[in-house]
């Protein structure tokens, strides 16, 4: 899982202050993926947005005049206002997965992904979010990636857990238990 800055981590906690003070966390966690698609979607307005050759003013004037009659909640506006006028659009990215940490903290939810050389079946996959939930104690959200690095076996990270039980890590495993025996 990625870990968001310490500056995107402030941005959103001021921001779920502000969702959670007017009961609408989800609905402004609906509405930062909604911009996070657009983000997504639209390169050219990454590029404009988080140019230092376009000046903070004309930032803010542009995300006004793309707000207006946008149905996002005040505080979401006002919040993407606030990044334009200080210039912080750059950690957008991270704000969201800093949001996203702050729900799933409080909703006890821990995020990860899982790799394997194939991909893995639903009774696998449920086996394994099955195991990951009771060693964490918390509901497993899970990603599963295909990775031709892995020789065989899966990888998983799952908030700061690491589970390897791949055949790399099994045979360096039983390299370093040969060496020990040979000291």
């Amino acid at each position: 899982m990625k870990k968001s800055s310490e500056l995107a981590t402030r941005y959103a906690k001021a921001l779920y202050k502000l969702a959670s003070d007017a009961g609408e966390i989800e609905k402004t966690m609906e509405e930062l993926l909604e911009v996070r698609q657009v983000f997504q979607t639209e390169p050219d307005i990454v590029a404009f947005i988080t140019s230092p050759l376009v000046s903070n003013d004309k930032k803010e004037s542009v995300i006004n005049d793309g707000l207006n009659g946008n149905k996002l909640s005040s505080n979401t506006k006002n919040f993407l206002k606030l990044l334009a006028k200080k210039d912080r659009f750059q950690v957008l990215p991270d704000i969201f997965d800093a949001f996203q940490a702050l729900i799933d903290d409080e909703s006890g939810v821990v995020r990860g992904v899982v790799k394997s050389t194939s991909a893995l079946e639903s009774d696998i996959k449920s086996k394994i979010e099955s195991k990951i939930s009771s060693v964490t104690g918390k509901k497993v959200m899970l990603d599963y990636e295909v990775s031709s690095d892995l020789v065989g076996g899966l990888q998983a990270q799952v908030g700061t857990y690491t589970f390897d039980d791949s055949l790399i890590s099994h045979l360096n495993r039983l390299n370093e238990e040969l060496n020990r025996r040979s000291l």
